[in-house]
Protein backbone atom coordinates (compact mmCIF):
# COMPACT_ATOMS: atom_id res chain seq x y z
CA UNK A 1 0.00 0.00 0.00
CA UNK A 2 2.23 3.38 -0.92
CA UNK A 3 2.47 5.17 1.74
CA UNK A 4 0.63 9.12 2.27
CA UNK A 5 3.13 11.75 2.80
CA UNK A 6 3.02 14.49 4.63
CA UNK A 7 2.34 16.91 1.82
CA UNK A 8 -0.76 14.68 0.47
CA UNK A 9 -1.77 15.05 4.31
CA UNK A 10 -1.55 18.50 4.17
CA UNK A 11 -3.64 19.12 0.40
CA UNK A 12 -6.47 16.57 1.74
CA UNK A 13 -6.79 18.25 4.89
CA UNK A 14 -7.33 21.47 3.02
CA UNK A 15 -9.89 19.87 0.24
CA UNK A 16 -11.40 18.74 3.08
CA UNK A 17 -12.03 21.83 4.64
CA UNK A 18 -12.94 23.32 1.66
CA UNK A 19 -15.76 20.62 1.53
CA UNK A 20 -17.08 21.24 4.66
CA UNK A 21 -17.28 25.63 4.10
CA UNK A 22 -18.73 25.31 1.24
CA UNK A 23 -21.48 22.81 2.47
CA UNK A 24 -22.21 25.15 5.78
CA UNK A 25 -22.65 28.35 2.75
CA UNK A 26 -24.82 26.11 0.61
CA UNK A 27 -27.08 25.41 3.66
CA UNK A 28 -26.64 28.78 4.93
CA UNK A 29 -26.53 31.05 2.23
CA UNK A 30 -30.06 33.17 2.92
CA UNK A 31 -29.05 33.71 6.51
CA UNK A 32 -25.52 34.73 6.22
CA UNK A 33 -24.81 35.89 3.37
CA UNK A 34 -27.51 37.94 1.41
CA UNK A 35 -28.11 41.39 2.59
CA UNK A 36 -31.03 41.99 4.22
CA UNK A 37 -33.05 44.09 1.83
CA UNK A 38 -35.86 44.16 -1.11
CA UNK A 39 -33.42 42.38 -3.65
CA UNK A 40 -33.21 39.65 -1.40
CA UNK A 41 -33.95 36.53 -3.64
CA UNK A 42 -35.62 34.73 -0.74
CA UNK A 43 -38.55 37.35 -0.73
CA UNK A 44 -41.54 38.35 -2.69
CA UNK A 45 -41.45 38.53 -6.22
CA UNK A 46 -41.53 41.92 -7.26
CA UNK A 47 -38.94 44.23 -7.29
CA UNK A 48 -38.20 47.72 -5.57
CA UNK A 49 -39.54 50.61 -7.46
CA UNK A 50 -36.19 51.16 -9.33
CA UNK A 51 -35.45 48.34 -10.14
CA UNK A 52 -39.09 47.15 -11.60
CA UNK A 53 -38.86 45.49 -15.39
CA UNK A 54 -41.31 46.21 -17.71
CA UNK A 55 -44.92 44.12 -17.16
CA UNK A 56 -43.67 43.19 -13.28
CA UNK A 57 -46.61 44.09 -11.48
CA UNK A 58 -50.52 43.67 -12.21
CA UNK A 59 -53.41 45.71 -10.68
CA UNK A 60 -55.14 44.04 -8.01
CA UNK A 61 -59.13 44.53 -8.87
CA UNK A 62 -61.40 43.51 -5.63
CA UNK A 63 -64.06 43.05 -8.49
CA UNK A 64 -61.89 40.18 -10.47
CA UNK A 65 -63.40 39.79 -13.76
CA UNK A 66 -64.09 35.94 -15.56
CA UNK A 67 -61.77 35.17 -18.10
CA UNK A 68 -64.44 35.22 -20.51
CA UNK A 69 -62.54 37.41 -22.89
CA UNK A 70 -60.28 34.74 -23.17
CA UNK A 71 -60.50 31.62 -25.51
CA UNK A 72 -57.58 28.43 -25.37
CA UNK A 73 -57.69 26.33 -28.30
CA UNK A 74 -56.05 22.91 -28.08
CA UNK A 75 -55.79 19.67 -29.88
CA UNK A 76 -54.86 16.12 -29.11
CA UNK A 77 -54.06 13.00 -31.89
CA UNK A 78 -52.59 9.90 -30.92
CA UNK A 79 -48.80 9.07 -32.76
CA UNK A 80 -47.83 5.79 -34.02
CA UNK A 81 -44.30 7.66 -33.22
CA UNK A 82 -43.98 9.69 -30.05
CA UNK A 83 -41.14 11.00 -27.96
CA UNK A 84 -44.13 10.44 -24.76
CA UNK A 85 -46.15 7.39 -23.68
CA UNK A 86 -50.04 8.15 -23.83
CA UNK A 87 -49.88 7.34 -19.84
CA UNK A 88 -47.63 10.97 -19.58
CA UNK A 89 -50.31 12.73 -21.75
CA UNK A 90 -53.57 11.76 -20.05
CA UNK A 91 -51.54 13.25 -16.63
CA UNK A 92 -50.36 16.31 -18.57
CA UNK A 93 -53.90 16.43 -19.72
CA UNK A 94 -55.92 16.41 -16.50
CA UNK A 95 -53.65 19.08 -15.11
CA UNK A 96 -54.86 21.38 -18.13
CA UNK A 97 -58.40 20.49 -18.47
CA UNK A 98 -59.79 19.98 -14.95
CA UNK A 99 -58.45 22.98 -13.36
CA UNK A 100 -58.31 25.59 -15.84
CA UNK A 101 -61.76 27.75 -16.05
CA UNK A 102 -60.99 29.65 -18.40
CA UNK A 103 -63.22 28.67 -22.40
CA UNK A 104 -61.21 25.52 -24.28
CA UNK A 105 -62.05 24.61 -27.83
CA UNK A 106 -60.66 21.37 -28.52
CA UNK A 107 -59.82 19.29 -31.61
CA UNK A 108 -59.51 15.52 -31.42
CA UNK A 109 -60.52 12.18 -33.12
CA UNK A 110 -64.21 10.91 -32.20
CA UNK A 111 -62.93 8.36 -30.29
CA UNK A 112 -61.27 10.57 -27.95
CA UNK A 113 -64.16 12.91 -27.45
CA UNK A 114 -66.25 11.00 -24.33
CA UNK A 115 -62.31 11.25 -22.88
CA UNK A 116 -61.94 14.83 -23.40
CA UNK A 117 -65.45 15.99 -21.60
CA UNK A 118 -64.26 13.39 -19.19
CA UNK A 119 -61.87 15.08 -18.05
CA UNK A 120 -63.11 18.30 -18.29
CA UNK A 121 -66.10 17.72 -16.16
CA UNK A 122 -68.70 20.49 -16.32
CA UNK A 123 -66.09 23.25 -17.63
CA UNK A 124 -67.11 25.20 -20.17
CA UNK A 125 -65.13 23.60 -23.41
CA UNK A 126 -66.23 22.34 -27.55
CA UNK A 127 -65.04 19.28 -28.77
CA UNK A 128 -64.74 19.31 -32.47
CA UNK A 129 -63.78 16.05 -34.20
CA UNK A 130 -64.38 16.60 -37.47
CA UNK A 131 -60.71 16.01 -38.36
CA UNK A 132 -60.21 12.41 -37.74
CA UNK A 133 -56.32 13.29 -38.56
CA UNK A 134 -54.06 16.88 -38.90
CA UNK A 135 -53.96 15.96 -42.41
CA UNK A 136 -57.69 16.77 -43.36
CA UNK A 137 -57.30 19.89 -42.62
CA UNK A 138 -57.38 22.06 -45.51
CA UNK A 139 -53.66 23.68 -45.50
CA UNK A 140 -52.82 20.07 -45.16
CA UNK A 141 -54.64 18.16 -47.44
CA UNK A 142 -53.01 15.78 -49.51
CA UNK A 143 -49.63 16.03 -48.00
CA UNK A 144 -49.31 12.37 -46.29
CA UNK A 145 -46.45 12.03 -49.06
CA UNK A 146 -44.63 14.80 -49.03
CA UNK A 147 -44.49 14.93 -45.46
CA UNK A 148 -43.36 11.27 -45.04
CA UNK A 149 -40.53 12.42 -47.77
CA UNK A 150 -40.14 15.00 -45.02
CA UNK A 151 -38.55 12.54 -42.38
CA UNK A 152 -35.40 11.71 -44.27
CA UNK A 153 -34.40 15.36 -43.92
CA UNK A 154 -35.28 15.75 -39.74
CA UNK A 155 -32.26 15.21 -38.10
CA UNK A 156 -34.58 13.88 -35.24
CA UNK A 157 -36.18 10.99 -37.54
CA UNK A 158 -35.11 8.98 -34.80
CA UNK A 159 -38.18 10.68 -32.90
CA UNK A 160 -40.37 12.64 -34.96
CA UNK A 161 -42.85 11.30 -37.50
CA UNK A 162 -44.81 12.57 -40.45
CA UNK A 163 -47.87 12.71 -37.78
CA UNK A 164 -46.21 14.90 -35.82
CA UNK A 165 -44.93 17.58 -38.26
CA UNK A 166 -48.63 16.86 -39.38
CA UNK A 167 -49.71 18.29 -35.65
CA UNK A 168 -47.08 20.67 -35.73
CA UNK A 169 -47.76 22.39 -39.04
CA UNK A 170 -51.53 22.22 -38.03
CA UNK A 171 -51.75 24.97 -34.81
CA UNK A 172 -51.99 28.33 -36.86
CA UNK A 173 -54.98 27.08 -38.50
CA UNK A 174 -56.17 25.24 -35.21
CA UNK A 175 -56.38 28.53 -33.56
CA UNK A 176 -58.26 30.55 -36.04
CA UNK A 177 -60.44 27.59 -37.05
CA UNK A 178 -61.34 27.10 -33.33
CA UNK A 179 -61.80 30.80 -32.52
CA UNK A 180 -64.26 31.44 -35.58
CA UNK A 181 -66.08 28.88 -34.59
CA UNK A 182 -66.45 29.84 -30.74
CA UNK A 183 -67.00 33.21 -31.73
CA UNK A 184 -70.08 32.26 -33.74
CA UNK A 185 -71.30 29.39 -31.40
CA UNK A 186 -70.81 32.37 -28.25
CA UNK A 187 -73.60 33.62 -26.85
CA UNK A 188 -72.11 36.12 -24.18
CA UNK A 189 -68.87 36.02 -24.57
CA UNK A 190 -66.71 38.08 -26.89
CA UNK A 191 -63.00 36.78 -27.35
CA UNK A 192 -60.92 39.63 -27.87
CA UNK A 193 -58.01 37.64 -27.37
CA UNK A 194 -56.87 33.43 -28.53
CA UNK A 195 -54.19 31.32 -27.24
CA UNK A 196 -53.09 27.73 -28.80
CA UNK A 197 -51.67 25.76 -25.91
CA UNK A 198 -50.08 22.37 -25.99
CA UNK A 199 -52.27 20.09 -24.52
CA UNK A 200 -49.54 18.12 -22.87
CA UNK A 201 -47.60 21.77 -21.69
CA UNK A 202 -48.76 21.26 -18.18
CA UNK A 203 -46.09 19.17 -16.73
CA UNK A 204 -46.73 19.83 -13.35
CA UNK A 205 -49.24 20.17 -10.76
CA UNK A 206 -50.69 23.89 -10.37
CA UNK A 207 -53.01 26.29 -8.85
CA UNK A 208 -53.85 28.21 -12.24
CA UNK A 209 -57.63 28.29 -12.70
CA UNK A 210 -58.47 31.70 -14.12
CA UNK A 211 -55.35 31.41 -16.48
CA UNK A 212 -53.87 32.94 -18.42
CA UNK A 213 -55.20 35.81 -16.05
CA UNK A 214 -57.10 38.48 -18.27
CA UNK A 215 -55.73 41.43 -16.75
CA UNK A 216 -52.16 40.24 -17.25
CA UNK A 217 -52.82 39.55 -20.72
CA UNK A 218 -54.00 43.32 -21.01
CA UNK A 219 -51.00 44.83 -19.66
CA UNK A 220 -48.53 42.94 -21.65
CA UNK A 221 -50.45 43.32 -24.96
CA UNK A 222 -50.45 47.07 -24.04
CA UNK A 223 -46.97 47.07 -22.83
CA UNK A 224 -45.78 45.07 -25.63
CA UNK A 225 -47.46 47.93 -27.95
CA UNK A 226 -46.38 50.85 -25.99
CA UNK A 227 -42.70 49.54 -26.55
CA UNK A 228 -42.80 48.41 -30.30
CA UNK A 229 -44.54 51.09 -31.69
CA UNK A 230 -47.08 48.22 -32.98
CA UNK A 231 -50.54 48.32 -32.30
CA UNK A 232 -51.85 45.39 -29.76
CA UNK A 233 -54.10 43.86 -31.98
CA UNK A 234 -51.31 43.14 -34.71
CA UNK A 235 -49.21 41.28 -32.11
CA UNK A 236 -48.48 37.71 -32.01
CA UNK A 237 -47.36 36.48 -28.85
CA UNK A 238 -44.44 33.60 -28.29
CA UNK A 239 -42.07 32.52 -25.44
CA UNK A 240 -38.48 31.77 -26.37
CA UNK A 241 -35.95 29.83 -25.10
CA UNK A 242 -33.10 31.87 -26.05
CA UNK A 243 -32.15 34.09 -29.20
CA UNK A 244 -30.16 32.82 -31.98
CA UNK A 245 -26.69 32.48 -32.10
CA UNK A 246 -25.12 36.03 -33.38
CA UNK A 247 -23.86 34.24 -36.38
CA UNK A 248 -27.62 33.95 -37.54
CA UNK A 249 -27.09 38.33 -38.39
CA UNK A 250 -26.67 38.00 -41.71
CA UNK A 251 -29.07 34.84 -42.13
CA UNK A 252 -31.37 35.93 -45.31
CA UNK A 253 -34.67 33.73 -46.07
CA UNK A 254 -33.59 32.31 -49.08
CA UNK A 255 -31.78 30.33 -46.42
CA UNK A 256 -35.05 28.43 -45.24
CA UNK A 257 -35.64 28.07 -41.89
CA UNK A 258 -33.26 28.63 -38.58
CA UNK A 259 -32.93 25.38 -36.84
CA UNK A 260 -31.83 26.36 -33.47
CA UNK A 261 -33.89 26.57 -29.65
CA UNK A 262 -34.93 30.15 -30.26
CA UNK A 263 -38.90 29.96 -30.34
CA UNK A 264 -41.34 27.92 -27.79
CA UNK A 265 -44.48 26.68 -29.98
CA UNK A 266 -46.25 25.28 -26.98
CA UNK A 267 -48.45 28.33 -26.89
CA UNK A 268 -48.97 31.42 -28.98
CA UNK A 269 -51.94 33.82 -29.89
CA UNK A 270 -52.89 37.47 -29.56
CA UNK A 271 -56.08 39.06 -31.23
CA UNK A 272 -58.59 37.65 -33.85
CA UNK A 273 -56.49 40.26 -35.97
CA UNK A 274 -53.00 39.24 -35.63
CA UNK A 275 -54.07 35.22 -35.71
CA UNK A 276 -55.17 35.92 -39.25
CA UNK A 277 -52.52 37.48 -40.35
CA UNK A 278 -49.93 34.88 -38.56
CA UNK A 279 -51.58 31.90 -39.70
CA UNK A 280 -51.52 33.45 -43.98
CA UNK A 281 -48.15 34.26 -42.90
CA UNK A 282 -47.09 31.03 -41.71
CA UNK A 283 -48.58 28.65 -44.53
CA UNK A 284 -46.96 30.85 -47.06
CA UNK A 285 -43.76 30.33 -46.00
CA UNK A 286 -44.58 26.76 -45.55
CA UNK A 287 -45.44 26.00 -49.12
CA UNK A 288 -42.69 28.11 -50.24
CA UNK A 289 -40.08 26.52 -48.31
CA UNK A 290 -41.47 23.16 -48.67
CA UNK A 291 -42.02 23.59 -52.63
CA UNK A 292 -38.29 23.87 -52.62
CA UNK A 293 -37.94 20.57 -50.67
CA UNK A 294 -36.91 22.20 -47.72
CA UNK A 295 -38.15 21.16 -44.31
CA UNK A 296 -40.74 22.48 -42.70
CA UNK A 297 -41.62 19.92 -40.46
CA UNK A 298 -40.57 21.11 -37.24
CA UNK A 299 -42.83 24.35 -36.72
CA UNK A 300 -40.23 25.88 -34.06
CA UNK A 301 -37.41 26.42 -36.65
CA UNK A 302 -40.10 28.13 -39.11
CA UNK A 303 -41.12 30.06 -36.67
CA UNK A 304 -37.99 31.78 -35.95
CA UNK A 305 -37.67 32.46 -39.30
CA UNK A 306 -40.68 34.09 -39.08
CA UNK A 307 -39.60 35.86 -35.94
CA UNK A 308 -36.17 37.63 -38.07
CA UNK A 309 -38.29 38.29 -41.15
CA UNK A 310 -41.29 39.79 -39.20
CA UNK A 311 -39.77 41.04 -35.56
CA UNK A 312 -42.31 43.83 -35.11
CA UNK A 313 -45.45 41.68 -35.11
CA UNK A 314 -44.03 39.47 -32.08
CA UNK A 315 -43.40 39.77 -28.78
CA UNK A 316 -42.35 37.47 -25.98
CA UNK A 317 -40.86 36.58 -22.86
CA UNK A 318 -37.29 35.65 -21.94
CA UNK A 319 -36.88 33.73 -18.73
CA UNK A 320 -32.99 33.14 -19.25
CA UNK A 321 -32.23 37.15 -20.03
CA UNK A 322 -29.21 37.95 -17.60
CA UNK A 323 -29.85 41.86 -18.76
CA UNK A 324 -33.17 42.09 -17.06
CA UNK A 325 -33.31 44.18 -14.45
CA UNK A 326 -35.31 41.39 -12.69
CA UNK A 327 -32.69 39.77 -12.42
CA UNK A 328 -30.64 42.16 -9.98
CA UNK A 329 -29.95 40.02 -6.64
CA UNK A 330 -29.75 36.80 -7.96
CA UNK A 331 -26.95 34.44 -6.72
CA UNK A 332 -24.72 33.68 -9.93
CA UNK A 333 -25.76 29.76 -9.62
CA UNK A 334 -29.37 30.41 -9.21
CA UNK A 335 -31.67 27.64 -10.68
CA UNK A 336 -32.45 30.60 -13.94
CA UNK A 337 -31.73 34.21 -14.65
CA UNK A 338 -35.12 34.76 -12.53
CA UNK A 339 -35.07 32.42 -9.64
CA UNK A 340 -36.36 28.92 -9.27
CA UNK A 341 -39.34 28.60 -11.93
CA UNK A 342 -40.53 25.32 -12.04
CA UNK A 343 -40.37 23.70 -15.47
CA UNK A 344 -38.19 26.53 -16.77
CA UNK A 345 -39.93 25.28 -20.98
CA UNK A 346 -43.05 26.72 -19.02
CA UNK A 347 -42.59 29.51 -17.64
CA UNK A 348 -44.72 31.17 -19.50
CA UNK A 349 -47.53 29.59 -18.03
CA UNK A 350 -46.45 31.01 -14.05
CA UNK A 351 -45.21 34.50 -16.30
CA UNK A 352 -49.44 35.21 -17.56
CA UNK A 353 -51.14 34.06 -14.17
CA UNK A 354 -52.35 36.31 -11.90
CA UNK A 355 -50.53 37.54 -8.97
CA UNK A 356 -52.08 35.35 -5.74
CA UNK A 357 -51.03 32.11 -8.22
CA UNK A 358 -47.72 33.37 -8.66
CA UNK A 359 -47.00 33.76 -5.33
CA UNK A 360 -48.27 30.56 -4.43
CA UNK A 361 -46.61 28.85 -7.15
CA UNK A 362 -43.47 30.76 -6.20
CA UNK A 363 -43.74 29.54 -2.68
CA UNK A 364 -44.02 25.96 -3.80
CA UNK A 365 -40.99 25.99 -5.98
CA UNK A 366 -39.30 27.27 -2.37
CA UNK A 367 -40.32 24.57 -0.69
CA UNK A 368 -39.85 21.40 -3.07
CA UNK A 369 -37.07 18.95 -1.97
CA UNK A 370 -33.73 19.53 -4.80
CA UNK A 371 -33.11 16.80 -7.34
CA UNK A 372 -29.59 15.43 -7.90
CA UNK A 373 -29.56 17.39 -11.28
CA UNK A 374 -29.55 20.87 -9.22
CA UNK A 375 -28.43 20.28 -5.47
CA UNK A 376 -25.22 22.47 -6.82
CA UNK A 377 -28.00 25.68 -7.79
CA UNK A 378 -28.78 28.31 -5.40
CA UNK A 379 -32.27 29.03 -5.01
CA UNK A 380 -34.06 32.37 -5.53
CA UNK A 381 -37.67 33.25 -5.49
CA UNK A 382 -38.97 33.20 -9.01
CA UNK A 383 -39.02 36.69 -10.61
CA UNK A 384 -41.52 38.60 -13.11
CA UNK A 385 -39.45 38.90 -16.15
CA UNK A 386 -39.70 42.06 -18.68
CA UNK A 387 -42.35 41.63 -21.93
CA UNK A 388 -39.70 41.58 -24.45
CA UNK A 389 -40.70 43.08 -28.28
CA UNK A 390 -38.93 40.65 -30.63
CA UNK A 391 -37.26 43.48 -32.30
CA UNK A 392 -35.58 44.54 -29.20
CA UNK A 393 -34.44 41.26 -28.62
CA UNK A 394 -32.56 40.37 -32.07
CA UNK A 395 -31.29 44.29 -31.84
CA UNK A 396 -29.11 43.36 -28.46
CA UNK A 397 -28.42 39.62 -30.16
CA UNK A 398 -27.14 41.10 -33.68
CA UNK A 399 -26.42 44.82 -32.83
CA UNK A 400 -28.44 48.25 -33.14
CA UNK A 401 -27.74 48.75 -36.61
CA UNK A 402 -29.15 45.31 -37.91
CA UNK A 403 -32.06 45.25 -39.81
CA UNK A 404 -34.79 42.72 -40.62
CA UNK A 405 -34.32 40.91 -44.26
CA UNK A 406 -35.95 41.28 -47.18
CA UNK A 407 -39.02 39.17 -47.26
CA UNK A 408 -39.90 38.06 -50.65
CA UNK A 409 -42.22 35.46 -49.89
CA UNK A 410 -46.20 36.47 -51.29
CA UNK A 411 -48.43 36.50 -48.18
CA UNK A 412 -52.04 34.82 -49.04
CA UNK A 413 -55.34 36.80 -48.94
CA UNK A 414 -57.20 34.24 -47.36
Amino acid sequence: MPRITGRVQYRLGIIAIGIVLSLILYVSFDTFILPSTTANPFTRTSLPTTTTPIGSEISNNPTEKPNSRILLVSAFYPLSKSKHTLDDYSAWMRRFLEPVQTDIYFFTTPELEDTIRFLRGDLPITVNTSFASPFEIPPLKGLEARYAEMEAWDRESFRHGPELYAIWSGKPYFLEEGLKNAQAQAVHATYEYAFWTDAGSFRDDHVYTKWPHVERVDEVFSLASSVSDTPKDELIFFPIWAPPPASKRTWTEDQGPIDTEFSEGSFFGGSATAINWYRRLYYSYHDAYLSRDIFVGKDQTLINALFVLFPSRFVSVWLQDNSSPAHLGIPPHAETAHGSCGSTWYYYEWWLADDEARETMADMWMAEKKTWKTWWKWRARCRVAPVMPMETLLKRRFGQSWMPPKASVQISAS
